[in-house]
């Protein structure tokens, strides 16, 4: 795959911050951002950028949630496909405490669930990129939604064996990575001078790979026909 020409970067949330993996002119760089919008301030013409978070929310709740996290866990199977936290509905982005959250997400259907802590903790990132993508529709090609444990599958063949947050599962990511990006342990250092968690370093790095995939034509969305939401995102994830 020649990187020479594209202009990509993948995109893994943190507790203060993103963390992009950029790669440009074939050489692969990384840096922190405070807000999702801030990557489109430092340079415009990305090809691609994949990013880890929902894009693309049902309006009410559905049992097993968008097709494309349906899809997704089938593909990891257990134990990964746990690590695809259920999308939350639309109404729950006004929501501004957990409880309330829940009490949207019920209010939705008759069989309505609650919100996990998980979805509700990355609820403002969610809603950084969804009001981005509608404020600017002209980046909904370039914004695409990833998941890194999809992508690491499709790297591999087979979903990782550990979890990533474990010295094996980490170790096994790296392994995965280093054909791609030889350079993976200056990106994990550079990562590290940021105060970057190693995880999402090597979250952003895999979903780098995607987005090179993607301007390669070799990337497919989950489901392969994706369906779009009411305000004109689509639900898919690339992989």
């Amino acid at each position: 795959m020649s990187h020479a020409m594209s202009h990509v970067a993948g995109i893994d949330g943190t507790p203060d911050g993103w963390a992009a993996v950029i790669m440009e002119a074939n050489r692969a760089l990384i840096r922190k951002f405070c807000s999702f919008s801030n990557i489109f301030d430092a340079a415009s013409d990305f090809d691609v950028i994949a990013v880890d978070i929902p894009i693309g929310l049902l309006d009410a709740y559905e049992v097993g949630g968008r097709v494309c996290d349906r899809v997704a866990r089938q593909i990891l199977g257990r134990p990964r496909g746990s690590s695809v936290f259920p999308a939350p509905i639309r109404p729950v982005l006004a929501a501004t405490t957990w409880e309330d959250a829940c009490a949207r997400s019920r209010a939705s259907a008759a069989d309505g669930k609650a919100v996990t802590k998980q979805t509700f903790g990355i609820l403002p990132k969610i809603r950084e990129v969804d009001e981005l993508l509608r404020m600017r529709p002209e980046l909904r090609d370039v914004v695409r939604e990833v998941h890194p444990e999809v992508s690491f599958s499709e790297l591999v063949g087979i979903p990782m064996m550990h979890h990533k947050a474990s010295p094996l599962g980490r170790d096994e990511r790296r392994r995965a990575l280093v054909r791609s990006f030889p350079e993976l342990h200056l990106i994990e250092k550079a990562g590290r001078d940021q105060g970057l968690p190693i995880d999402d370093v090597l979250d952003a790095t895999v979903a780098c790979w995607t987005a090179l995939r993607m301007v390669g034509g070799k990337a497919r969305s989950l489901p392969n026909v994706a369906p779009f939401d009411a305000t004109g995102l689509p639900m898919a994830i690339w992989v």
